[in-house]
């Protein structure tokens, strides 16, 4: 028999790549669902709604879970075994079709995406780019992804000018190690040549494909032209970065966290300066989303700096700022234990001290 089971808030359903053979329907509360975009290695967030499945797809084909599942607040769920659930679907056929219409608009969704990457800029490499999300994901720390586009990458374009630096990322990511901090960039590809004809086959053939699916009437042509309408250039990470910080001094917190929101989003970093800038950033929008009262995204911001970046410079701060996000919403006991480990961190400064005095206040 299916069975209720209840959380407090923060806590995890289940982890990306976890596997699991129940499913799960919110009966009260809310649910997160917390994943990673393919093509850009953002964070993406979707709200479970009352009534709703979530697990299915994982557990019906049994594969790892695809996306964390996070509380937020008290709530309920109804557990169902895979078998349990496949004798209620048989049972009620009109949950299937409902299924069927939903994961059909998940696959156009994907192909739409890859489409997306395909034609965004046609005069580039598509093999190229492929090594670009790759070291994306690395660096973010998603090293499933990484490791697939980089294989991707070796399998599409065997005589690229970067073979030798994608296979070294990928034993580097295999044993565990992190990327590289004074990594060089890569090497342009040539536009000539069989890896290059082959990499442009690829991107035809998803397009053409995407196109079939998507609208059968569609043409596969560029979207700039004589005709296009100019684009202003795009703001780089350090500018969004800074209007940030500028926009926090004046206490225009709204603004400041859309700012960092565009940082966080950033996927191809040039140097160290830009990866230190990313890495800051995602403190910034937490503490952003502090100051403008939206305590559980700042609690996933600051626990997702801490995730990604173990070794930031920011870590002991987010800790805190965690504390402070726990005891705001009344969770005295998880306050407490968050400003006891920051203030037991070496190594003594003014946070340890804040921490300190926090403790005292709260007993």
């Amino acid at each position: 028999m299916p069975k209720a089971r209840n959380y407090n808030g923060g806590s995890i359903v289940y982890f990306q790549g976890d596997t699991g053979s129940d499913v799960y329907v919110l009966q009260k509360g809310r649910v997160s669902l917390i994943s990673t975009a393919l093509e850009s290695g953002e964070e993406l967030k979707e709200e479970v709604k009352l009534g709703e499945f979530f697990g299915v797809k994982s557990t019906l084909g049994n594969y790892p879970r695809e996306e964390t599942a996070q509380v937020y607040g008290n709530t309920s769920v109804i557990v169902f075994s895979s078998q349990e659930f496949e004798q209620y679907c048989l049972k009620n056929t009109r949950l299937i079709m409902t299924m069927l219409r939903v994961f059909s608009k998940q696959l156009r969704d994907v192909h739409r995406a890859v489409r997306e990457i395909l034609k965004a800029d046609e005069a580039r490499n598509p093999a190229f780019e492929l090594l670009n999300t790759g070291e994306s994901f690395y660096r973010n720390g998603n090293i499933d992804h990484a490791l697939y586009a980089l294989e991707k990458y070796l399998s599409y374009n065997p005589n690229g000018r970067n073979v030798s630096r994608a296979q070294e990322l990928i034993q580097m990511a295999k044993k565990g190690m992190t990327y590289p901090i004074n990594f060089a960039d890569p090497a342009p590809e040539d536009d000539a040549g069989s890896g290059q004809q082959a990499s442009d086959g690829v991107a035809r053939g998803l397009m053409a494909a995407d196109q079939a699916l998507d609208d059968p009437f569609a043409l596969n042509v560029a979207d700039s032209g004589p005709g296009a309408a100019s684009q202003p250039a795009a703001k780089s990470i350090a500018q969004h970065f800074e209007e940030g910080r500028e926009l926090l001094q004046n206490q225009e917190f709204e603004k400041a966290l859309d700012a960092f929101q565009e940082c966080v989003g950033f996927s191809h970093l040039k140097n160290d300066t830009e990866q230190t800038i990313f890495a800051q950033a995602h403190y910034e929008l937490g503490f952003a989303q502090l100051k403008a009262g939206q305590l559980e995204n700042a609690s996933t911001s600051f626990s997702n700096y801490i995730k990604k970046f173990p070794t930031g410079e920011q870590v002991k701060e987010s800790i805190y700022q965690l504390g402070v996000t726990a005891e705001a919403t009344g969770n005295v006991d998880r306050a407490k234990t968050l400003y006891h480990k920051v203030a037991t961190m070496p190594p003594p400064d003014d946070i340890t001290r804040t921490a300190r005095a926090r403790l005292e206040k709260i007993g």
